[in-house]
């Protein structure tokens, strides 16, 4: 008969290498989220691309009442005298970044038009309001001339087309300062992003709505901490 080798008795673990193991399984994730929650030199910001935008002051929302930037975190669109021209950005936008967001507190999206337009934002709207609450999009409308102002204040790199639209949408924080990116790999500046395609939103727009409405609740957290410090 063959000679087979010998069973060996199963190895013991070592308790050093069980430790080892529960140590890097629970203790490692906890201080490395000590670290970032304490981190608040390494907190990362969106960087201001312009200060000080213009208020809304020479719009009227479509049903009438008028609504300010300050104090809520904006993204505004422009939607020219043939929204129905720009539907296809608008649903993009709808889709990616207003349906993610709107429950923010203080956030808001802005359309801006000309009174040309109204008609279509009507049909538009009804049309939306099938599938997204539209609380939270306000549709502002103005005269050319407060459009192309409004438009730039943003002082980009950007221009409006003919018809007062543009293919993008543009941050603005709760002090009136134009959000972007002034690094970025392809385009250096960014004062505004493009919503031509789906794609364009996943690169850049998401990433940096995060980061902004992060910024808020991490200042928010901060000030609380610091209110329950001095009650104290």
């Amino acid at each position: 008969m063959p000679d087979f080798p010998k069973a060996e008795g199963i190895k013991k673990t070592s308790r050093v290498a069980i430790v080892s193991v529960l140590l890097i399984l629970f203790a490692l994730p906890l201080l490395t989220y000590l670290f970032f929650l304490n981190g608040e030199h390494h907190f990362k910001t969106l960087p201001v691309v312009t200060e000080n935008v213009s208020e809304l002051s020479a719009f009227k929302t479509i049903e009438g009442p008028s609504i300010q930037l300050k104090d809520s975190v904006s993204i505004i669109t422009f939607l020219g005298s043939n929204p129905y021209n720009r539907i296809g950005y608008v649903s993009n936008i709808n889709e990616k970044i207003y349906k993610d967001f709107h429950q923010f507190d203080g956030y808001q999206m802005i359309s801006i038009l000309p009174e040309e337009g109204v008609k279509d934002i009507e049909e538009i709207k009804a049309q939306m309001a099938e599938t997204t609450d539209l609380a939270d999009w306000h549709f502002l409308v103005g005269s050319d001339q407060a459009i192309q102002n409004l438009f730039n204040s943003f002082k980009s790199n950007l221009t409006l087309n003919k018809d007062l639209s543009s293919e993008h949408a543009f941050v603005v924080d709760k002090k009136l300062n134009l959000r972007g990116r002034t690094d970025d790999e392809e385009l250096g500046m960014v004062y505004g992003y493009d919503t031509y395609l789906i794609a364009n939103l996943n690169k850049r727009m998401m990433d940096d709505m995060r980061v902004l409405l992060a910024e808020y609740r991490f200042a928010f957290k901060k000030n609380r901490d610091k209110q329950i410090q001095k009650d104290e």
